[in-house]
C-alpha cells in the first residue's frame, strides 16, 4: 500500500542499501530517524517494525535502531516481483467501491467479535496503543490514514487467526481508501465532527474488546463503518464514493 509508512520502509531500504551500511551499523534512535526522514515517530515506528519483521534491522530499547540484514538489490527485486504476483488478482478485481465496503463491514465486523474472544493481553495493549496514537494526532492530517491502518491492522492480529490476518493484509490495499482522512481533497465528507467521532468510536471498540464481550465488539465495530460506509454513500448520485477513484488506482 503506497501509505507514508509505505514510502517510509522503502526510504529506509534504499538508505541502508545505498550507504552499504554492515551488520551492526547503528541507523540511530526513533527520534532521529523521524527527524531524518521527516515523518513522525510513529510512522518511522511502523517502519522500523516492518523490517524488523523482514530481519533487516532491530531495535535495541534504550539504544537505539541497527542494521542486522542489510538489503540487497537482489533480494529486493525477489521480494517485490513475489507481492506483485500476490496482489495480481487484487489488480484484476472489477467492482464498485460500495460493494468493496460491505465486503470490508462483513469482515471486519467478525474480526472485533473473534479479538474480543482471542485477543492477548498484548494485543489488547496494541489496540488501545493505536487508537490513543490516532486520537493523539489529530493535528497531523498526514499521519491519520496510517494510524488508522495501525488500528484496524491490530484488530485482525488479534483474532489470532492467520487467514484474517492474511486477508487484511491483502484485501486492505483495495477496501481501505487511500487517503481517508484528507480534508483537503474531501473538504465535504472530512469534517472535524467526523474525524472526532472516529475517535469516539475507536474507543467503543476498545473497551468492548477489553471487557471480552464478542456481540459488543461487533456491534461497536459495526457502528462505526455502517456511519463512514453512509457517508459516502451519502456524497454519491451513482453508488460511487468521492474516494472511488483512489480505490481503483
Amino acid at each position: 500500500m503506497d501509505t507514508l509508512t509505505g514510502r517510509t520502509i522503502k526510504a529506509l531500504k534504499t538508505h541502508i542499501a545505498e550507504g552499504q551500511l554492515a551488520k551492526g551499523h547503528k541507523l540511530g534512535s526513533l527520534n532521529e530517524l523521524s527527524q531524518t526522514f521527516g515523518v513522525s515517530r510513529t510512522v518511522i515506528r511502523e517502519a522500523v517494525s516492518a523490517l524488523r519483521s523482514d530481519g533487516i534491522v532491530e531495535a535495541r530499547h534504550g539504544v537505539g535502531v541497527f542494521v542486522v540484514t542489510p538489503p540487497t538489490p537482489a533480494s529486493e527485486t525477489h521480494a517485490e516481483l513475489e507481492a506483485e504476483a500476490a496482489l495480481a488478482p487484487l489488480a484484476r478485481l472489477k467492482t464498485s467501491f460500495m460493494d468493496l465496503l460491505e465486503l470490508r463491514m462483513a469482515f471486519e465486523v467478525h474480526a472485533a467479535g473473534l479479538a474480543a474472544s482471542r485477543r492477548s493481553w498484548a494485543q489488547e495493549s496494541n489496540i488501545w496503543n493505536a487508537a490513543r496514537q490516532f486520537e493523539a494526532s489529530l493535528d497531523d492530517e498526514d499521519s491519520l490514514d496510517d494510524l488508522d491502518f495501525v488500528f484496524h491492522r491490530s484488530i485482525a492480529e488479534a483474532t489470532n487467526n492467520g487467514a484474517f490476518i492474511e486477508f487484511f493484509n491483502l484485501m486492505s490495499l483495495k477496501i481501505l481508501p487511500q487517503p481517508a482522512f484528507s480534508r483537503e481533497l474531501n473538504p465535504a465528507l472530512i469534517t472535524s465532527g467526523y474525524i472526532q467521532n472516529t475517535v469516539v468510536e475507536h474507543r467503543a471498540i476498545c473497551e468492548a474488546i477489553s471487557v471480552g464481550n464478542p456481540e459488543l465488539a461487533r456491534e461497536a465495530m459495526r457502528a462505526h463503518l455502517n456511519r463512514s460506509h453512509l457517508r459516502y454513500r451519502g456524497f454519491s448520485d451513482d453508488n460511487a464514493s468521492p474516494l472511488s477513484n483512489i480505490a481503483g488506482e
